[in-house]
């Protein structure tokens, strides 16, 4: 018979007693919830063994519900609060206080025009720890924000040319105060790497995520500890704290790498904007944004309308109207230096038709047919379906015809029609910075916003129709944008020369031939006054389920808060995902995003469909 062992009653853990600190023992924080609508702070107990090291802005771990979450402490202050109910907090996440108070008050003013969560914003402000490099830096001490009562400068310089950045720099730096810094933020990691190949003041921290994850967060660290004199970043960097009374450059606000992909989609100019009070800020670029010239235009930006010396000298300008083509331009440009070929299609050839009836070829699920590169076969852009042995469906005809030829197939037309050029390419997937220092007499073909940074005897601006034309609010404030930073490339001297395929008397080109930017987009920017278009209106997307954006859209149309509703992309079926476009004049802003908060706040509440909703966005 088997033994039957005596029963056990299953033990059970108790949970430590915390001794709780003497003094301050509660702490308001943050808490990352990943919910919107508990998005507030809580109180926390302070254990007796954190106590030395918990000061506003730590990152600390708490329980929370079942689970242990993240967060960080906003305040640590006397409090009467009854700490019978509270919990305690579990961790130190970090020995340094990452989030000062100027940090807070910035991700609070975000959260507030961007309806956002704070852990949101908190994610692109502070870089992802690393517990070594931690550290290395225990005499961490916070920033305090401390105004001196000196008065700050805020400008608009219209300029592309990289020597007038830097000596922008050099200005900045001249008489230097302590602790007053000089933040610079740029597009890309290009930018850069072409700022630093040359001369700058003091030598500058970088914070960009070319960095390694151990590399940039030490430079964040160093930047926030150490109060470097310069300091070079991409679109996060704009968070980083700084000495009161520092200067904010942002190089080329209006490119799209300066607009957060996540949410809540916050972009660089606004946050510089919202940072005003304690900051002096400094706007530099080819061709400014409709938002810049709105405030230039209000007096609150003073413009400073500067063209680069090859500009100034008159440089010829050729239209697609003028008896100079573009092959010309190359042809001569050769002769005295490298050339510049800038044009929107990247890869082959983007469109095929049929050469006999000029109808354009489609796949059967709709997409359109292309050719990705030479001697290939063509492949629908949608569902990448090989048609090898392609045949017109309208008239059974075999040969192919270019409709779109791309930035490939240009450079290899090009170098038939120059024999013995060297021709090399540079786009999105093998782009090139900048100029190799020995060449000579070299043909760059380059997608825009991937040309190798350098100087050129002939500079030709290509498929600029297809550019402006564009169905995007945005579409003319991005060519002025590249067609004015291409420019600035051309090298002074005798023979240099610049080719535009736009016909004469468009407004653009008159543009270019006063080298007037600022006056292009005060054009269009008192075009759009009266059409309640952005800058003069804010704009939000609104995108779910086609049924629900319905209802809403029913909801909202008689709300006075807004001066434009539409409905984009509304698909035939209640499951198909829509967007609707709402639009509120400028002098309601904070009335529109506390609209916005308030929705989002109500529908995590009630546990609603979740919508995907942006304030300002890139693009619609």
């Amino acid at each position: 018979m088997a033994e039957i062992k005596p029963l056990r009653l299953r033990t059970q853990r108790v949970a430590k007693k915390v001794e709780i600190a003497i003094q301050d023992p509660v702490v308001q924080v943050c808490v990352d919830t990943g919910v919107f609508h508990l998005a507030e702070e809580f109180d926390y107990l302070v254990p007796e063994r954190l106590s030395r090291q918990i000061f506003p802005g730590s990152l600390v771990k708490i329980p929370f519900g079942t689970k242990e979450r993240i967060g960080y402490v906003v305040s640590r202050d006397p409090s009467n609060v009854d700490s019978a109910k509270l919990k305690a907090i579990s961790k130190l996440v970090s020995p340094i206080p990452l989030l000062s108070t100027e940090l807070i008050e910035i991700v609070r003013a975000v959260c507030s025009r961007y309806s956002a969560k704070p852990w949101d914003v908190i994610r692109s402000a502070i870089p992802p720890r690393v517990a070594a490099v931690d550290e290395k830096f225990t005499d961490f001490t916070p920033l305090i924000l401390n105004q001196t009562g000196r008065s700050h400068h805020y400008e608009l310089t219209v300029s592309a040319n990289i020597d007038g950045l830097r000596k922008l720099i050099f200005e900045l730096s001249a008489n230097p105060i302590a602790g007053e810094q000089i933040l610079v933020v740029v597009p890309d990691e290009r930018d850069i790497r072409v700022l630093l190949d040359g001369d700058l003041p003091y030598s500058p921290i970088v914070l960009n995520s070319d960095l390694s994850k151990s590399e940039r967060y030490e430079n964040y660290l160093i930047a926030r500890t150490r109060s470097p004199e310069v300091i070079i970043g991409t679109r996060s960097a704009i968070f980083l704290p700084l000495n009161p009374n520092s200067t904010i450059v942002v190089c080329d606000d209006g490119d799209e790498s300066m607009y957060e992909r996540r949410s809540p989609g916050w972009n660089v100019r606004d946050v510089a904007l919202l940072r005003s009070e304690y900051h002096s800020l400094h706007f530099f670029g080819a061709s400014p944004s409709l938002e810049l010239v709105r405030l230039a235009e209000s007096g609150w930006l003073k413009a400073k309308k500067l063209t680069s010396d090859a500009l100034a000298d008159r440089t010829p300008i050729y239209f697609s109207n003028t008896e100079i083509s573009e092959i010309s331009v190359i042809k001569s440009g050769l002769l005295s230096g490298n050339v510049l070929v800038a044009m929107a299609e990247s890869g082959y050839i983007n469109a095929i038709g049929c050469q006999k009836c000029r109808n354009q070829a489609k796949c059967s699920c709709g997409g359109k047919l292309y050719i990705p590169e030479r001697d290939s076969t063509p492949i629908c852009h949608l569902c990448e379906k090989k048609f090898v042995d392609w045949k017109c469906v309208w008239c059974e005809g075999k040969v192919i015809r270019s409709f779109a030829k791309g930035a490939a197939k240009f450079a290899e037309e090009i170098a038939r029609s120059v024999p013995g050029a060297r021709v090399i390419s540079s786009k999105g997937g093998s782009r090139i910075d900048s100029l190799p220092k020995s060449a000579e007499n070299l043909l760059v073909v380059s997608s825009y916003g991937c040309e190798p940074s350098g100087k050129y005897s002939a500079v030709v601006c290509l498929s600029l129709e297809n550019l402006t034309n564009r169905v995007d609010l945005r579409s003319l404030e991005i060519a002025r944008r590249l067609i004015f930073d291409n420019l600035n490339r051309i090298s002074q001297g005798k023979g240099s020369v610049i080719y535009v395929d736009l016909k004469s008397e468009n407004p653009i080109s008159q543009g270019l031939l006063r080298r007037d930017a600022y006056g292009l987009a005060l054009s269009e920017l008192l075009e759009r006054e009266s059409s309640d278009l952005p800058p003069f209106t804010r704009i939000a997307t609104v995108s779910g389920e086609g049924a629900v954006i319905r209802v809403l859209a029913d909801q909202f149309q008689d709300n006075n808060l807004f001066c434009g509703l539409s409905i984009l992309e509304l698909a035939g079926d209640k499951s198909g995902i829509s967007k609707m476009i709402l639009r509120a004049r400028i002098s309601k802003s904070a009335e529109f995003s506390h609209f916005f908060r308030d929705l989002m706040r109500y529908r995590s509440i009630k546990g609603l469909p979740a919508l995907q909703i942006r304030l300002d966005p890139y693009s619609i």
